[in-house]
């Protein structure tokens, strides 16, 4: 069996019901009594579902007891093989089913304290933000800085040169032109 494929087929077999485990079969498709167009709905894959096929249950159980007796029972190089199939996946959502069916939180977010993990997105996000905030931090202080370095140098350069001048000298009427300080 670990020669000529079998092993993967049997474990492609738990692999699927695992992952995916068929509802029951309707009798009527059994006996031909539906329309040929009629296509059983695509199930949305669960862990424990409420119902599945006791018939495909039962090919899960002796495929599994297959390859643990393969497994527990040959050499090294065999249970190198089993391994090499991808047995430890279907042990894990063996395992994932027993720990969800007695009420422990599984899945990819779970850590062992029970505390959901933070995903590669969540962790993205925060490093952003905290870059963003950094960004933010820093203009703040080069403003202030600017501000502090302005200050000093109208102090030490006497009074703002921003005057209000008169237009002409000859005009009896007094305007006055803002002329900004350009430097």
């Amino acid at each position: 069996m670990t020669m000529d494929g079998g092993l993967e087929r049997l474990v492609k077999l738990l692999q699927e019901f695992c992952y995916s485990p068929p509802v029951p079969e309707n009798p009527s498709a059994i006996y031909g009594l539906l329309p040929p167009s009629s296509r059983p709905p695509k199930q949305i894959p669960t862990l424990n579902p409420a119902q599945f096929d006791k018939h495909a249950a039962y090919r899960f159980s002796l495929a599994f007891q297959c390859v643990v007796n393969i497994g527990v029972r040959g050499s090294e190089q065999i249970r190198r093989r089993v391994v090499q199939a991808g047995t430890l996946d279907v042990v894990g959502c063996i395992l994932e089913a027993w720990l969800a069916s007695k009420g422990f939180s599984v899945g990819p977010s779970s850590s062992a304290s029970g505390v959901p993990r933070e995903t590669r997105e969540q962790r993205h996000a925060k490093r952003l933000a905290a870059i963003e905030n950094r960004q933010k931090e820093d203009a703040v202080a080069l403003t202030r800085a600017l501000q502090r370095t302005q200050m000093e140098q109208s102090a030490t350069q006497g009074p703002p040169r921003n005057q209000l001048q008169p237009r002409s000298q000859d005009d009896e009427v007094s305007t006055f032109m803002f002329f900004p300080d350009i430097d």
